[in-house]
């Protein structure tokens, strides 16, 4: 019954209270008690609050309908419904049918791989130092000028790539990233070519078509990454 909840194939969570601040659309309070009956005379008050909610709800659809074309070509990838979420079309794009994913996963022993690591089972320590579980952050703080800005090109997606996180499972992952450089550098003949050729469709004559499929790519990407180390139960879950 249901084809898709904006709640949830927004990238943005927040509730429909929050947009209409962000957005600058009308909100409108009713303080009548749900669980109580209504007097006639009041109907006309609910009529106008249920108009409003539907008119913002509109509009957030319409902030958010990015996302909605990324959960539609994540539908064509994975076979699933556009209802299914984000998590579950990612795990059926990387992994198929298989349910238990991590029985093929390969555990890396990093401190063979970077000597000077060590774990003792809550935080990372590397020479001497602990980077968090996230990334290591470091700073001196002050105020600067000329300064340059290194980034490295979707490097957490690469660390995955190069341990080989996922088994016989990561080419899959690695040519999702590809794809997704190839279109960011306007390689698109290389694009069309990954992933058996199933983003051929997605690819058109214009740049707003493969913008639509990067962006679709980029969120399957980045919530993976995530969810190798989620505190709650997932096929990523390293």
């Amino acid at each position: 019954l249901s084809y898709a909840d904006i709640y949830d194939f927004s990238s943005k969570k927040q509730g429909l209270k929050k947009f209409q601040i962000d957005l600058g659309i009308y909100h409108m309070e009713l303080d009548i008690p749900w669980e109580e009956p209504v007097s006639e005379d009041k109907w006309p008050l609910v009529e106008k609050y249920c108009v409003n909610d539907v008119i913002a709800t509109e509009k957030v659809f319409e902030d958010r309908k990015q996302d909605f074309i990324a959960r539609k070509i994540l539908s064509e990838l994975s076979g699933l419904s556009v209802n299914h979420s984000t998590q579950q079309h990612t795990a059926k794009i990387i992994f198929g049918d298989d349910k238990k994913p991590q029985s093929s996963f390969v555990y890396t022993d990093l401190s063979k791989e970077f000597p000077g690591y060590s774990f003792n089972g809550k935080e990372s320590v590397y020479r001497g130092e602990s980077p968090s579980e996230g990334g290591y952050v470091y700073s001196e703080p002050g105020m600067y000028e000329s300064v340059a800005v290194l980034d490295v090109a979707s490097m957490h997606p690469t660390s995955i790539e190069l341990l080989n996180l996922f088994g016989p499972y990561t080419h899959r992952y690695s040519e999702l990233k590809t794809a997704r450089l190839a279109i960011k550098h306007k390689d698109f003949e290389k694009a069309r070519n990954l992933l058996d050729g199933k983003l051929k469709q997605f690819i058109g004559d214009s740049d707003n078509d493969a913008e639509s499929l990067a962006y679709a790519l980029k969120i399957v990407i980045n919530i993976v990454y995530g969810l190798t180390s989620a505190g709650f139960q997932n096929a990523f879950k390293d």
